[in-house]
């Protein structure tokens, strides 16, 4: 159709659209609506009125009413005339929101974030069929390029940091975790920030840094660079201690440069040190002073199980039936990646995947193990026979099943010392404690790994001697609900109970000043000697949660001394596996396919999506 056309066809409709309109609103008419179905429509107009037929052809059907300005629609004899700007639409409100939603810094904003969150390679920006994906959602507007993405990437890192100081700022205690993580012949040492929200007392967690380490990783640098990062958020001074795995480096950090107690250092590990690297540095001493460490629980129970409990079953009268059940096992678990056929072939025996365990993580394979065990034993057999692996004997079923049965409590443990959010330093001591308790009732019902358990026991006391010395620990569990002193002896508990009234007493009055000597109205207030003397509010608040049932944390609201201790106390978390979760985001972003980006691009990318759930990504594009 032509232009002369198309405006004459346009035109017959505001015409006829005019005069239906005054039809209806002379005759004072009800009317169907025949586009609603199945149930058609009765719309009622009155004699000055169709507002309610425009609105429900409008809202319901997307009919637009055109309208022109006064005296257009009203040519001689009642005839439209046009108006020398053309016809003029009605706008609707959804258009209106569709056009501010569709603003190009908004596009922006939705497209950074999509990069950011979901670690989108930099070709996909230039991609053709992104770009044409994008301007068709938005109306047209563009995509950003690969510059503007690297330029928003260091706006949105410095708003990012500076938020996440102010956050720092009003916290009261904080605690790091620190771990180093190599890939594609690169270094880099991650480090994490934890604390608790003192209204909602819930574990908060932010990533500060995943910066590159060159060269060696000796403990001099390793020791420069967290107290870099610690300088770089201001928290050295409220900070309680770092967590970290065993390793011999990170444990020679703490043993050189800690302000604490550095008898407990027992290296698990012999380090061995290039001679060249200590001889360049021997001139340059360091002056670095780092707060109290505290080594990670989940892995000193990943050790206990995955070195100390293998070597005591890999010899003695469990060695054979050990040794041979595993091998079984770990050829199912080998065939797994090699034949796809009979791995078809075992979800038709049993409806199950069988995934090979993570070589690292014992409780990987006590899952993997657990599985195998839940088939019944002529399920099991097909499935040996499926994969070409001799079938597992009885006796061999029998010792996987109790092995799964004696040590539940330690996987039980391992699990519970992965979690995040309600995961605190009190929990440690309790947990050790009561997976001794459940491993010696085992003995009574144990018959192949009877000789095992009291090895096991002895490594449990080995590598958590220091936690159990620790003072820390023991405040962090006194504080916490669910287990006030009830872990202790009873003969201990006096003691422990001294310690709390000791540490509540050196803190201010809850919501007052610090106490000046306008307060003291007699001599003896002045003196503290004697029976009745002290600070008996303190001593007060303490009986009170000491005598208290409630295991919920939610009774801390009604001893505020003792929530300020929990709340510094257990700021500390158990396990640096947080720290490893944020290493886990390293593999999508650091590839052979993504390697684009600079140290300093990646590190931004990698903590504006690990801290996109407590610092807003928005407003980078402003309107």
């Amino acid at each position: 159709m032509d232009t002369g056309a198309h405006a004459t066809s346009f035109h017959f409709w505001q015409y006829r659209q005019h005069f239906i309109f005054k039809e209806l609103r002379e005759k004072n008419m009800t009317v169907q609506c025949v586009l609603c179905k199945p149930k058609i429509r009765i719309l009622s107009t009155s004699k000055n009125s169709t507002s309610n037929l425009k609105k429900h052809l409008e809202r319901k059907h997307a009919i637009m009413y055109l309208k022109s300005p006064k005296g257009e629609m009203d040519g001689p004899n009642g005839s439209p005339t046009e108006s020398p700007k053309g016809p003029r639409y009605k706008k609707s409100k959804l258009e209106n929101l569709v056009n501010q939603m569709t603003s190009q810094p908004k596009v922006n904003t939705l497209v950074f974030n999509f990069m950011v969150e979901n670690v989108q390679s930099l070709s996909v920006l230039e991609q053709p069929a992104f770009r044409k994906l994008i301007e068709g959602l938005s109306g047209g507007k563009m995509s950003m390029t690969r510059n503007t993405f690297i330029n928003g990437i260091m706006m949105a890192y410095s708003k990012m940091k500076e938020e996440l100081k102010e956050k720092l700022d009003s916290v009261q205690s904080v605690c790091t975790t620190a771990d180093i993580w190599s890939a594609h012949n690169r270094s880099y040492i991650g480090m994490t920030c934890h604390w608790i929200e003192k209204n909602e007392l819930e574990r908060k967690s932010a990533a500060l840094a995943c910066a590159r380490i060159r060269g060696s990783h000796t403990f001099e640098t390793i020791a420069a660079k967290i107290h870099e990062i610690h300088l770089a958020y201001n928290i050295e001074n409220k900070l309680q201690a770092t967590v970290t795995g065993n390793g011999s480096n990170f444990v020679k950090v703490f043993k050189e440069f800690s302000k604490g107690d550095n008898e407990n250092y027992e290296d698990d590990i012999v380090e061995f040190q290039d001679v060249g690297t200590i001889l360049d540095g021997a001139d340059e001493p360091m002056h670095l002073f780092l707060l109290p460490h505290q080594r990670c629980a989940s892995h000193a129970l990943n050790l206990i199980a995955s070195h100390d409990l293998v070597q005591v079953l890999s010899r003695g009268e469990t060695a054979q039936v050990y040794c041979s059940a595993m091998a079984k096992c770990f050829a199912i678990w080998n065939s797994v990646h090699q034949y796809p056929l009979a791995i078809a072939a075992v979800e038709d025996i049993e409806k199950m995947k069988l995934t090979a365990p993570c070589v690292s993580r014992w409780i990987s394979e006590y899952s993997a193990v657990e599985k195998m065990v839940s088939l019944p034993e002529t399920k099991l057999m097909d499935v040996c026979d499926s994969f070409g692996v001799p079938r597992l004997l009885s006796y061999e079923i029998a010792f996987l099943k109790e092995y799964i049965n004696v040590f539940k409590p330690l996987a039980f443990a391992l699990e519970l010392f992965q979690g995040e959010q309600k995961c605190f330093l009190g929990l440690v001591i309790p947990t050790v404690l009561t997976l001794k308790k459940k491993l010696c009732e085992k003995k009574t019902l144990a018959l192949y790994l009877l000789d095992v358990i009291n090895p096991v026991l002895d490594a449990i006391d080995s590598r958590f001697k220091q936690l159990f010395a620790s003072l820390d620990a023991k405040m962090a569990t006194a504080t916490t609900p669910q287990f006030r002193l009830w872990w202790l002896p009873e003969a201990e508990r006096e003691d422990m109970h001294l310690m709390l009234v000791a540490e509540a007493t050196r803190l201010e009055p809850t919501g007052g000043a610090p106490i000046s000597s306008d307060n003291v109205q007699s001599e003896d207030e002045f003196f503290s000697f004697g029976p009745g003397t002290g600070n008996s509010d303190a001593e007060e608040e303490v009986r009170r949660y000491l005598e208290g049932t409630s295991k919920s944390l939610s009774c801390l609201k009604y001893f505020q001394r003792v929530r300020k201790l929990f709340l510094k106390f257990n700021a500390i978390l158990p396990s640096s596996v947080l720290v490893e979760r944020l290493f886990s985001h390293n593999g999508n972003i650091l590839t052979p396919k993504r390697n684009g980006l600079t140290d300093d691009q990646f590190e931004q990318v990698l903590l504006l999506r690990y801290n996109s759930k407590i610092c807003t990504l928005d407003k980078i594009f402003p309107e």
